[in-house]
């Protein structure tokens, strides 16, 4: 869970101090908890889910638990599912204080990034007749959330599955033939969704190699080597 955009919320009205700690970003199957609270004794807190009670059926079947309803000090989880995303929280706390009223309120927005989509512009090509250089751009991500690398798999006969924390990278089979490059960003909750390309090394044979010596004006000896490369491939690039 990432806590770098928490915010700490107090009202001061009537001597009663108001607190609310709304929820971080967090990521799809964490656990989003809000703190509401007061200082007296005369009032106490209650939550408001998308505009329902937290204690409502068709809310805690849902998996939303309030622990301290009604109380002076209360706290709300909400599992992270992409149901609740955008789901709008409201702390109100009210009571009786010295023969008056207290009403307030604040609420937060809960926001939960899911696995990453698709990476994008994925494209690879060829460096020499061995290697291949494959690159892509990365998926969106909320600001708070890092994207902490991609998952690349390599298949021809065998799997070759790498990590890493760039948008490039390159690979030298040891072996021709056709490769299938599928590459997944990850996060917090796992593996994004992958998108695939494939490639293909073509066979490299030497043909009509050809060797001549010969001594030049001042008696040295000069090695002439001819060397015809004949690229193989029954596949369309």
């Amino acid at each position: 869970m990432h806590f770098l955009l928490t915010t700490f919320l107090f009202t001061l009205v009537q001597g009663i101090q108001f607190s609310f700690i709304p929820s971080p970003v967090i990521v799809i199957h964490q656990v989003a908890v809000y703190y509401c609270s007061v200082n007296h004794t005369g009032v106490s807190v209650q939550w408001i889910v998308n505009n329902t009670a937290s204690t409502d059926l068709s809310i805690t079947e849902k998996g939303i638990v309030t622990h301290g309803a009604a109380e002076m000090d209360s706290n709300l989880s909400i599992p992270g599912v992409p149901e609740f995303n955008n789901t709008i929280i409201f702390c109100i706390a009210s009571g009786t204080v010295n023969e008056g009223s207290f009403f307030d309120t604040r609420n937060g927005t809960l926001l939960i990034q899911g696995l990453l989509s698709n990476v994008g512009d994925l494209v690879c090509t060829t460096i020499n007749v061995c290697c291949f250089v494959c690159s892509w751009t990365i998926p969106y991500s909320l600001p708070e959330v890092p994207i902490l690398g991609f998952n690349v798999n390599i298949t021809s006969e065998k799997i070759t599955l790498m990590h890493t924390n760039s948008t490039e990278l390159s690979y030298c089979p040891s072996d021709f033939g056709i490769y299938n490059i599928s590459v997944a960003g990850l996060n917090d909750g796992g593996e994004g969704l992958t998108d695939s390309t494939q490639i293909t090394l073509p066979l490299v044979l030497l043909s009509n190699v050809q060797v001549n010596i010969e001594k030049d004006n001042i008696n040295q000896w000069i090695l002439h080597i001819t060397i015809q490369l004949i690229i193989q491939s029954t596949h369309q690039w």
